[in-house]
């Protein structure tokens, strides 16, 4: 496994069913929660973040960010920016 997990509970609820009800603390709703990190580059991560009200998955890489309404899209580009830090 290229990455480690930040928050089990969370990111196993993603993978099965909605996220809506995840509480978030005051600094989670300004930064996001921290769900996953890549083992190779720090910078790589995923996280639950919460945008008018609704929570999204958002990849983090360096200085660029991309959100994501559902966890499959989100694990997708997440899973293919872990392979691409591997290959480097």
């Amino acid at each position: 496994m290229n990455y480690k997990i930040i928050n089990k509970q969370v990111f196993e609820q993603a993978q099965v069913r909605s996220v809506s009800d995840v509480p978030f603390t005051e600094e989670e709703l300004q930064n996001g929660m921290l769900l996953a990190v890549s083992k190779v580059d720090e910078t790589l991560t995923l996280n639950l973040v919460d945008i008018d009200g609704q929570k999204k998955f958002d990849v983090r890489w360096d200085d660029s960010s991309e959100i994501f309404s559902g966890w499959y899209s989100a694990w997708d580009n997440f899973t293919w920016c872990l392979d691409v830090v591997n290959q480097k």
